[in-house]
C-alpha cells in the first residue's frame, strides 16, 4: 500500500502560504525583467557566504533554530531585494519572551540577519 504526504494545513496557513508564493513569483518576475544584462553582485553573495560558514555553528546552538542560508529578507511576506543571512526556527516568538541570551543577532559582520519561522523538522517516510 502506497502512503501519500497530504498537507496539514489549517486554511488560515494555506491562504497566507498562497500569498507568500505569490509575492516571491512577482519579485523573481520583476527581477527577471530588471535583470537582462545585469550580473548578480557576486561579491556580496560571496561576503554573506563566508560570514554564515563562520558563524552557522554557533546560530544553530541558540534555541528554536533549525537552519541557516543565505537568502533574501522579507518583510510582511514579502522579499524586500535585500540579500542577508537567514535564521531559520521553528517558531518565532515575539524578542519580549525571549532571554536577552537567546536573542539572534539583527546582523552579523554588517550582514542583516531575518529569522523565518518554517515549523519544526520532520522527517519523510521511507
Amino acid at each position: 500500500m502506497k502512503r501519500e504526504l497530504g498537507p496539514s494545513w489549517t486554511k488560515k496557513q494555506e491562504r497566507a502560504g498562497k500569498r507568500e508564493s505569490k509575492a516571491w513569483e512577482e519579485f523573481f518576475a520583476k527581477g527577471e525583467q530588471q535583470a537582462e544584462g545585469e550580473q548578480p553582485d557576486l561579491a556580496a553573495t560571496a561576503k554573506i557566504a563566508e560570514v554564515q560558514q563562520r558563524h552557522e555553528a554557533q546560530l544553530l546552538r541558540y534555541p528554536n533554530v533549525v537552519g541557516v542560508a543565505t537568502g533574501i529578507r522579507t518583510r510582511g511576506g514579502k522579499p524586500t531585494g535585500e540579500p542577508c543571512l537567514v535564521v531559520y526556527v521553528a517558531r518565532k516568538l515575539p524578542r519580549k519572551r525571549l532571554a536577552a541570551k537567546d536573542l539572534l543577532p539583527s546582523a552579523i559582520e554588517g550582514i542583516p540577519v531575518d529569522v523565518v519561522e518554517t515549523g519544526p523538522p520532520t522527517t519523510l517516510p521511507a
